[in-house]
């Protein structure tokens, strides 16, 4: 996952949650007060090497979601994940993707600039490049 992801320990999300700070409805977790939404994802955040302490596989101190951790081999037991022969300890919890709201306002932004570009392409008569500018920017936009 390519984009800025937020880690909660476990213990933090059930003290929201028992406080009624937060709400969690499927897999979207909602911050009341501030009204903010986020994807969630199970997740561990990898705090010490109790093996040898090389950490050979430079994760102490990273956040790996449990599916990443499936695709490394990984086993995984409430505070613990092993790989190939090294051991660590790890906090449970999960990750927050934002879920914004404006990507809705862009795409309904970006049909008015299309039908605006659209209209004027049709009083011009040069109606290939205008659709060609308006895909482009419903595209990128």
């Amino acid at each position: 996952m390519g984009s800025n992801r937020l880690f909660w320990p476990q213990e933090t999300m059930d003290t929201w949650i028992v406080e009624e700070n937060a709400s969690i409805e499927d897999d979207v977790l909602k911050i009341v007060d501030e009204g903010h939404r986020y994807k969630l994802s199970q997740a561990v955040h990898f705090v010490a090497d109790v093996g040898d302490g090389n950490d050979p596989h430079k994760l102490v101190g990273r956040v790996k979601e449990l599916e990443t951790l499936e695709d490394m081999g990984a086993e995984h037991y409430m505070d613990s994940v092993l790989i190939e022969d090294s051991a660590y300890e790890v906090v449970p919890g999960f990750t927050g993707e934002p879920i914004l709201e404006v990507v809705s306002k862009i795409t309904m932004k970006s049909a008015d600039i299309s039908g605006a570009v659209m209209t004027q392409a049709g009083e011009d008569g040069d109606s290939e490049d205008t659709e060609l500018l308006a895909k482009f920017l419903l595209d990128n936009l």
